[in-house]
């Protein structure tokens, strides 16, 4: 991410705490533990089965039932291709949409190798230098890769993009998220020193990379897009957002630059630039709007907003390294690239400058992390579709209020978000799950936590998790056609009763079925599929509940008609 203690925690050697060790806003508030023992975990992604993925920034990936599973099953190890060190390893997770009817999962990963057919030294190396040492490193790239999954192993990976730039052990690869339009989002950063302002380092010897012209290199590959013309080989994806095609890995279309003549491949894929190190970003609920945190440098922390792909897109440029926060950044601004983008009205000839939604400043270190929306009804409407953030440094989860009910967070001064809770959290990732509760991920004592609200603080209770899956060999053939489900994998973490009620018809009420499977019949009158959401809604005998949903599609012939592949 940043900071003079390189990698997070595991350079600072900041010590272990435990989960009693937080303080809540509010006693209702608690934290506790999902999932322990996992080796620098670095994000968790939950099935609609169910099932809960958990990535390690080694290259594992492990695979539970549910979350009552203390059993789980190792699915996959990357170590072999992912470079762990420092900011580096596999640090992002995706499942297709359809998961598991769609049996893909997608990772972000730090490659060492890659870029260049000159073949420069890799990790660890004699003639690899100390990069804080000597101002130095050695060049790798990032890989986005779809993994299939078939039983309980992976097996096979296609390589969909190779590229991010990465000369110093920070600012790596970020986050990889469907968004609610199908497409694959992806962040990168940029690859340069988190010690000294890095412009390059031209006529450094042991700097790899001689391609690069005069003061466009180093950080200022987040601004390449704005002088891709002087590029002798090609714009990078370092500091940027991507929206690409899940199959292929090319550039999604309605993105800014896709149907510009002469465009590079990268430019094609990129949605937003000039971003330091969009480390995790999500969405806003009901929308492909992606919220991103950005970890700062010297002065601020960062909240960015880029409206979902419409048809007023515009390409977004967040300054850096010519701004960091809202105002000019002077280790950069004497450079021809930023001075350009001063002189044109913060425009640099083609990509105004755009503020951020929200920044911090970092009087003391400081780290944004993780960043989730609570769109759910288990928490009091005050938290609902607000947006919370984790700071790792501070070891804080703080929230930005939807104030108005309108389903946006409100703007606040900078530096005044919300404190929701403090302390030993050690959050690299922040997500809604189970519950429509929000989950944490420790990378520091290798566990999932979860902060619940409960009613009655003097009467504790987990909301369940509830799953929903096909009922194997219950397809009848040929219309109509009647189809099982079941939610035997939902789970109340206490061990209580549970009451499961169903929508079948897909129009979002919870009337048709009760009883933990249910079945109906379909009819297709011609020859277009039928598109349903299937859900089930799980409650536990104090009146917590949670739900799941999957996407049927209903024809004459088959199920699951989604032309993917």
């Amino acid at each position: 991410m940043n900071r003079r203690c390189a990698w997070l925690m595991l350079i600072c050697g900041l010590a272990a705490a435990d989960v009693a060790a937080q303080t809540w806003t509010s006693p209702n508030f608690r934290g506790s533990v999902a999932i322990s023992g996992r080796n620098q975990p670095t994000q968790v992604r939950f099935a609609h089965d169910g099932r809960v993925f958990v990535a390690e920034k080694p290259g594992a990936i492990w695979m539970y039932q549910n979350l009552a599973d203390s059993a789980p099953v190792q699915i996959a190890d990357l170590g072999g291709v992912v470079h762990s060190y420092q900011d580096r390893g596999l640090l992002g997770l995706a499942l297709d949409p359809r998961f598991p009817e769609q049996p893909y999962l997608y990772v972000l990963y730090s490659f060492n190798g890659g870029l260049f057919a000159d073949n420069p030294p890799r990790w660890p190396a004699a003639d690899c230098p100390d990069p804080i040492a000597d101002f130095a490193g050695c060049v790798i790239s990032g890989h986005l890769s779809r993994l299939t999954l078939s039983g309980n192993q992976l097996i096979d990976e296609q390589v969909l993009i190779e590229d991010w730039y990465q000369q110093y052990p920070s600012h790596s690869i970020g986050s990889v998220r469907f968004g609610a339009d199908g497409f694959l989002y992806v962040s990168g950063g940029d690859g340069a020193s988190f010690v000294h302002a890095d412009w390059g380092q031209i006529g450094n010897p042991n700097w790899p990379d001689q391609r690069s012209p005069f003061n466009e290199g180093g950080a200022l590959r987040a601004q390449g897009l704005e002088v891709e013309s002087l590029y002798t080989d090609q714009v990078w994806l370092n500091g940027s957002i991507a929206r690409i095609d899940p199959r292929s890995g090319e550039g999604a279309p309605g993105n800014p630059l896709a149907d510009t003549p002469g465009a590079s491949p990268n430019a094609r894929r990129i949605i937003a630039h000039g971003l330091r190190n969009p480390f995790r970003f999500t969405f806003r609920p009901g929308t492909s709007e992606p919220w991103i945190s950005d970890v700062g440098w010297r002065g601020w922390e960062e909240i960015n907003v880029v409206p979902q792909i419409g048809a007023q897109t515009v390409l977004h440029n967040f300054g850096w390294p010519c701004f960091e926060g809202r105002g000019a950044l002077a280790d950069y601004q004497t450079l021809p690239l930023c001075t350009n983008l001063y002189a044109n009205g913060n425009s640099g000839g083609r990509t105004p400058v755009t503020m951020p939604f929200y920044t911090y400043p970092r009087t003391t270190n400081k780290a944004i992390t993780g960043i989730a929306f609570q769109a759910g009804n288990h928490w009091p409407q005050a938290y609902r579709n607000a947006v919370f953030f984790a700071d790792y440094i501070d070891n804080s989860i703080r929230f930005i209020a939807d104030a108005d009910q309108d389903g946006i967070p409100d703007p606040v001064a900078d530096g005044n978000a919300t404190m929701l809770g403090q302390g030993s959290f050690f959050a690299v990732d922040l997500v809604e799950g189970p519950g429509q509760d929000l989950f944490w991920v420790d990378i520091n004592q290798g566990r999932i936590g979860r902060i619940s609200w409960d009613i009655n603080p003097t009467q504790r209770n987990l909301a369940p998790s509830a799953a929903i899956a096909l009922d194997g060999g219950s397809v009848a053939d040929g219309p109509p056609r009647t189809i099982s489900f079941t939610a035997a994998n939902s789970i109340d973490p206490e061990s209580g009763t549970l009451s499961y009620a169903w929508d079948l018809d897909g129009d979002g009420e919870f009337d048709d079925a009760s009883g933990i499977s249910a079945s109906q019949s379909y009819s297709v009158i011609d020859a277009t599929p039928v598109v349903l959401s299937i859900g089930v809604r799980v409650s536990d005998a104090q009146g917590a509940s949670d739900e799941a949903r999957m996407i049927v599609t209903i024809a004459r012939d088959l199920i699951f008609a989604d032309d993917f592949e």
